[in-house]
């Protein structure tokens, strides 16, 4: 039996957009070094200067997984940042990949609209979508492999190899089950970044 029986298996025709709900936390108190937040959902984010966070939550589940489609990784593993692409290969003509992309896509302008975004300051949002330079290549969704406590926080699965995140190169083709769950503010600019949970290599 293959091992891509591991995988989550929610893909993103289950969920509806409309029914993800976004929280607002402040910081309490910066100067203490416990950090304690706050709930507070009285101003847009992008007025509330206390703001340390937005929670996602989805039918009161604080995390969003999706298992993507088959994927092309056309770099590997960033070893700085522990990042990898995942490209949108041939969305434009493939329904599977442009449903994806789309649903991508959507949850990002979504979460601009939560935070009062609009097309004027849009560039304090950071998205994960990259794009080529004159749209050479299919555009990619950048996703973090969470590092804590000196280990990774993935499983990877292969049929074929044995393999360790180190061990991710540069065109492998894969399924990963990817989530999100908190809008971080930084610097004035807010970031949502999807991070892996699982991968299975093709």
């Amino acid at each position: 039996m293959s091992k891509i029986k591991n995988l989550k298996h929610i893909y993103y025709e289950r969920y509806s957009i409309d029914n993800i709900r976004y929280d607002n936390y402040d910081l309490k108190n910066p100067n203490v070094k416990e950090k304690e937040y706050v709930l507070d959902n009285n101003d847009d984010a992008i007025k509330n200067e206390k703001l340390a966070y937005i929670q996602v939550v989805y039918n009161n589940n604080p995390i969003l997984y999706v298992t993507t489609p088959k994927m092309f990784c056309p770099f590997g593993l960033n070893k700085k940042g522990f990042t990898m692409n995942l490209q949108f290969t041939n969305y434009q003509t493939d329904p599977e990949m442009n449903g994806f992309f789309e649903f991508i896509k959507n949850i990002e302008f979504q979460q601009m609209a939560h935070i009062g975004l609009d097309e004027k300051n849009s560039d304090l949002y950071m998205s994960q979508i990259q794009y080529s330079k004159n749209d050479v290549y299919d555009p990619s969704l950048i996703v973090k492999l969470p590092f804590k406590y000196n280990k990774f926080e993935v499983d990877i699965y292969s049929d074929n190899f044995t393999l360790s995140v180190f061990n991710i190169q540069k065109f492998m083709n894969m399924t990963c089950d990817i989530y999100i769950d908190k809008i971080w503010k930084f610097n004035d600019r807010f970031y949502c970044k999807w991070k892996v949970r699982n991968i299975f290599v093709h």
